[in-house]
């Protein structure tokens, strides 16, 4: 048996000892003497040697569980025996009141609670206070108003309503005037050309402005979504445009989306490349829409 071990059971040993005593001290029907009393405290005092001892081996190995119930019995038997001395020795006592309290009150043979009323009367001093010189403040109580809870109106589900006719070429925003213009100029150049496939960065690139480029291109992006215009693979592996036909126009059930990277390096290979000096595409600045969209009134766009 290792030395811990061995001290686990001394202590043990010595808290039956003090069970032992506590359940002698509480079977004792006389009165506390005071060797009694000095032999509870000196129980006490062992019993705080013994749980510091203790304490001190649960920090060491953390299995000392038959020595923690035990000091929990003890300590129970402890608050027993004291409250029994405390009792005891004490000279109020709630039995002891209740009974005469209870003689009291029924002298006449019948209980009258106002024998003690009479008794706390004289007993009690009254608190003698001063009224306020200025009175007491007269304060209408407010009036509450209840308000009407409103009602909540059913929300009318109605049907979703599109417009019948989109004219897509004629639009009277500035953004469809745009668009019309650049159908109307990429139509007259693929005529021009014999109705050839035009390059598609030839067509784009204005070689003095780059923002111009990135213009026409975003132009060009919406006249392939209405199938207006078909971009497809060239010879040269680079993208060309032509004008859709009708047939395609009537047939055109989806739409390809396609991403172009472009940028000013681009651009500028592309322009070597097509040599080009000079743009094909003119887009109008905003100032002078009003007077092509009078023009384009008169003008009837036909894309074959």
């Amino acid at each position: 048996m290792d030395i811990s071990s061995q001290q686990s059971t001394e202590r043990k040993q010595r808290y039956k000892e003090l069970l032992n005593d506590l359940k002698k001290q509480n079977d004792i029907d006389r009165n506390f003497s005071v060797n009694d009393l000095v032999k509870l405290q000196r129980n006490i005092e062992i019993n705080n040697e013994i749980h510091e001892e203790n304490a001190t081996a649960i920090k060491e190995s953390h299995n000392n569980n038959a020595e923690i119930l035990m000091d929990a019995h003890i300590l129970k038997g402890f608050h027993e025996v004291i409250s029994k001395v405390l009792v005891e020795s004490s000279e109020f006592n709630d039995a002891a009141y209740a009974h005469a309290l209870n003689s009291f009150i029924n002298r006449s043979g019948k209980s009258d609670w106002d024998v003690l009323a009479n008794v706390a009367t004289e007993v009690n001093k009254a608190v003698y206070t001063k009224s306020s010189m200025l009175g007491a403040a007269d304060i209408e109580p407010r009036e509450r108003l209840t308000k009407e809870r409103q009602k909540r109106r059913p929300k009318v589900l109605t049907q979703e309503k599109r417009p019948d006719v989109i004219g897509k070429l004629k639009r009277k925003d500035r953004g469809a005037e745009k668009i019309n213009i650049i159908l109307k100029q990429v139509n007259d150049l693929y005529k021009a050309n014999n109705c050839q496939p035009i390059p598609f960065f030839k067509l784009i690139i204005d070689p003095e402005n780059f923002m111009n480029t990135v213009e026409n291109a975003f132009q060009l992006s919406f006249l392939a979504r209405d199938g207006n215009i078909a971009i497809e693979r060239g010879d040269d592996s680079y993208p060309q445009i032509r004008v859709a036909n009708s047939d395609e126009l009537k047939n055109k059930t989806e739409t390809t989306q396609a991403i172009c990277s472009l940028n000013m390096e681009l651009c500028e290979k592309m322009k070597n490349f097509y040599g080009i000096e000079e743009p094909m595409l003119v887009v109008p600045e905003d100032e002078d829409l009003s007077g092509e969209s009078e023009h384009s009134e008169s003008d009837d766009i036909n894309v074959h």
